[in-house]
């Protein structure tokens, strides 16, 4: 279940997602919880929110919302570890409500928290949903910069074929003609810039 699950998000295939999800199973001590196990819920509470704005299914928000009140948790008694999981989980539910000014400073916070954490392949998926939704808004110079950085995270992790979807995706969103006019670093400035001032506090 947790390798259908990351596979499922990281290619956007939705198709053959478990039928009963892997937080009740273990809510209902169906299975024994397993390290391997807090991956498979934070990739599991990532579908579900994404399916949820798909088909506006109530399963799949309780899904999610169940997935995020479990990563808090772990938050808090391991900061390290679960503090980004946790903040990319709440910015996809801000993102499925509506909120979306909440979502954008929540992704930008859980990938920053990615980064100070060394979660490469989660600052990668972070980027990459925060630039779907400012390319959703209309901010497109800052999406194509999240993308852009997105890509280049996937890249550090050797994810060869992530990377190939998400240029392809760039491709069909922004064509080949596309100028860029904001720099990458311009675009992560609020990100990183809030990195170095906490490293000096």
């Amino acid at each position: 279940a947790c390798q259908q699950y990351t596979r499922a998000f990281l290619f956007q295939q939705y198709n053959q997602i478990p039928q009963e999800g892997l937080l009740d199973r273990i809510t209902a001590k169906s299975v024994p919880l397993r390290p391997i196990f807090y991956g498979g819920v934070f990739f599991e509470g990532l579908v579900s929110f994404r399916l949820a704005r798909q088909t506006d299914g109530e399963e799949n928000r309780r899904k999610g919302e169940a997935a995020l009140v479990f990563m808090r948790n772990w938050a808090k008694c391991n900061k390290w570890n679960f503090e980004n999981k946790y903040l990319l989980l709440e910015a996809e539910m801000m993102n499925f409500s509506g909120y979306h000014d909440q979502a954008c400073q929540l992704y930008e916070d859980a990938i920053r928290s990615s980064n100070e954490h060394k979660f490469v392949h989660e600052e990668a998926m972070g980027s990459e949903l925060a630039a779907s939704l400012f390319f959703e808004m209309g901010r497109h110079q800052k999406s194509y910069s999240f993308y852009l950085h997105s890509v280049d995270c996937y890249k550090k992790w050797g994810a060869l074929a992530i990377v190939k979807r998400v240029e392809n995706d760039i491709l069909y969103k922004f064509g080949s003609g596309f100028v860029q006019v904001e720099s990458i670093d311009d675009s992560l400035a609020s990100i990183f810039a809030q990195k170095g001032s906490s490293k000096r506090r």
